[in-house]
C-alpha cells in the first residue's frame, strides 16, 4: 500500500492555515454526491460505496453514490464539471472518463484534465490471458506466432476503444503484428470466448483472469503492471516477458470540480486516507483484487497528466473514433 502520508500531513497542515481554517472546518454541513458514471453492481461501484460508507462514518454526514450511466462515463463528468465547486459533487471513476476518452470523442463535453484531483484511490494491473490450446507458452513466442500468421489471431475487448482493447493495440504497436479484434458488450463474454477456444486473447484485470488461470482453463502469459501482481505474483510482467516501457494498469481515483477550494479538497482526502488505512476497509479492497494507492492531490494530478499523454498516443496510432 502506497499511502502517502507525508504528502497527507504537508497537505492538511497547509489548508489549516489562515484564512482557510474555517472553510475546511465548516466542511461538510450536508448531504454529498459522489458521481459514478457506470452502472451499479462492477468493481469500481463496489469502491465508490466502501469509500463514501467511510466518509460519511467520519463527517458525521450522508454521502451518497449516484450512478449515471451513459456515453462511456462522460455524462458523469459533465455532470462533475459544471457542479458548483464546493465539495458537495465529486466524481468517482476509473481510468478513461479521466484520461482516455478525451482522444476517442470529438465532443467529451468537458475538460477531464481541468477536474480538482482529490485522489487515486487503487488500481489493478490487466492480465494478458490466451485461450488454454494457443501454440504458444509465452509472450515472445505468441508474438512470434502472430508475426508467422498475420491475421489470424484474435484478441477480444470488452468494447471498442475500452483499456482492454487499447492494451492489445499498444502490444501490436510495439511489436508490429497484425491481430483481428473482437469487440464484446463487456469483458465477460469476451473471457468466456477466450475460455471456450473461439477468441486467442484477451487482456483483463487480473483479480477476474485469476480464477480462470487457476482452474486450468485459460493460460495467463503476462501482467501490465510494473511490479508483478500481489494476487499472481509467479506471473512476469510485460517488461520481464522482454517488453519493456509496456504498460497497462486501470486505477479508480476521486476528482471534484474544477476551482474546488484546497481546504475542501485536503478536507476529503484526509478522509479518504483514513479510510484506506483501516485494516478491514484494505482487506475489502484487496478481496476486489485491487491494491490501495491513496495518492495525494499534487501527485495525482500529475498522475492523471502522464497516463493522458501515453494513452493519447496509442488512441491516435490505432485512429480510434467514438463519435
Amino acid at each position: 500500500m502506497n499511502l502517502d502520508r507525508r504528502g497527507f500531513i504537508a497537505g492538511v497542515a497547509g489548508s489549516l492555515a489562515a484564512p482557510f481554517a474555517h472553510a475546511q472546518d465548516a466542511y461538510p454541513s450536508r448531504q454529498v454526491r459522489v458521481i459514478m458514471p457506470f452502472p451499479a453492481g462492477s468493481g469500481t461501484d463496489t469502491l465508490a460505496r466502501l469509500i463514501a460508507e467511510q466518509l460519511a462514518k467520519r463527517w458525521g454526514q450522508s454521502v451518497i453514490v449516484d450512478n449515471m450511466s451513459g456515453a462511456g462515463g462522460n455524462i458523469g463528468g459533465q455532470t462533475v464539471t459544471h457542479a458548483a465547486p464546493d465539495g458537495y459533487t465529486l466524481l468517482f471513476v476509473p481510468a478513461p472518463p479521466l484520461v482516455i476518452n478525451q482522444f476517442m470523442y470529438k465532443h467529451q463535453g468537458y475538460e477531464p484534465l481541468k477536474l480538482t484531483p482529490i485522489s487515486m484511490i487503487a488500481s489493478v494491473p490487466y492480465a494478458m490471458v490466451v485461450r488454454k490450446d494457443f501454440p504458444a507458452t509465452n509472450v515472445k513466442e505468441f508474438v512470434a506466432y502472430a508475426k508467422a500468421n498475420p491475421g489470424k489471431v484474435t484478441y477480444a475487448s470488452s468494447s471498442v476503444g475500452s483499456t482492454a482493447h487499447l492494451a492489445a493495440v499498444q502490444l501490436q504497436m510495439m511489436t508490429g503484428v497484425q491481430m483481428v479484434h473482437v469487440p464484446y458488450r463487456g469483458a465477460a463474454p469476451a473471457l468466456n470466448d477466450v475460455m471456450g477456444g473461439h477468441i486467442d486473447m484477451v487482456f483483463d484485470i487480473v483479480s477476474t483472469a485469476r480464477p480462470m488461470w487457476e482452474a486450468n482453463m485459460v493460460k495467463v502469459f503476462a501482467t501490465g503492471g510494473k511490479t508483478r501482481s500481489r494476487i499472481m505474483p509467479t506471473i512476469p510482467t510485460m517488461e520481464e516477458a522482454g517488453f519493456p516501457g509496456y504498460l497497462a494498469v486501470t486505477w479508480f481515483a476521486m476528482t471534484a470540480p474544477p476551482g474546488t477550494p484546497a481546504p475542501v479538497i485536503d478536507r476529503i482526502y484526509a478522509g479518504v486516507i483514513e479510510a484506506l488505512n483501516i485494516p478491514e476497509v484494505a482487506e475489502r479492497i484487496r478481496g476486489l483484487g485491487m491494491d490501495s494507492v491513496g495518492m495525494n492531490p499534487a501527485d495525482s494530478g500529475r498522475y492523471f497528466a502522464r497516463e493522458a499523454d501515453m494513452w493519447s498516443k496509442i488512441v491516435k496510432a490505432a485512429a480510434i473514433s467514438l463519435d
